[in-house]
């Protein structure tokens, strides 16, 4: 079925040893660009949006056409996936307690952690993947450019979004 748009928790589900269920799109975006991890500039670098537009009408009718498309082009769609929940995955709720937990010193971590479990089972289990998965982006940083610091700069628009119209307040966005 559909899978832009729609609700994260609607989403058609992988079961993914050590994880969980984790949303197939994700999964299969995840893999893919895990084969392609190499690529400069990735996630940085605009797919085409012509290119785009077709490979999520084809997602959104059931083909599989990863393979076929080129990493620059995946990219977008899954940075595009997240934009488009109509929920953001880390709650509205609890994103400015995220961010103060960042403040912290030696407590960072057990904050984050506690405020982790207000947050669905579901939802923890994508966002370790999701997170793990561009855990090992950074660690190519010296072939594909995205080390930690540039995947915080493109990610956090498409994780933290409010809604389509409303940009990111610049408090947020230094957060």
């Amino acid at each position: 079925g559909k899978i832009f748009g729609i609700s994260f928790h609607a989403l058609p589900q992988s079961l993914v040893p050590e994880y969980g269920y984790i949303p197939s799109f994700l999964v299969d975006t995840c893999e893919y660009l895990e084969e392609h991890v190499h690529t400069e500039g990735l996630f940085r670098k605009s797919g085409s949006l012509v290119r785009l537009k077709a490979l999520k009408s084809k997602l959104d009718q059931g083909e599989t056409c990863l393979s076929a498309a080129l990493p620059c082009d995946v990219a977008g769609l899954l940075k595009q996936f997240f934009r488009e929940l109509p929920e953001p995955i880390l709650p509205p709720h609890l994103q400015e307690g995220l961010f103060k937990a960042q403040q912290l010193g030696n407590e960072k971590k057990t904050a984050t952690v506690l405020l982790s479990c207000l947050m669905a089972d579901r939802t923890i289990a994508a966002l370790r993947y999701f997170f793990n998965f561009l855990r090992t982006v950074s660690l190519r940083s010296n072939e594909n450019r995205m080390d930690s610091s540039n995947l915080a700069v493109v990610f956090a628009p498409n994780l933290l979004h409010s809604n389509e119209n409303e940009k990111m307040s610049t408090s947020t966005e230094k957060k």
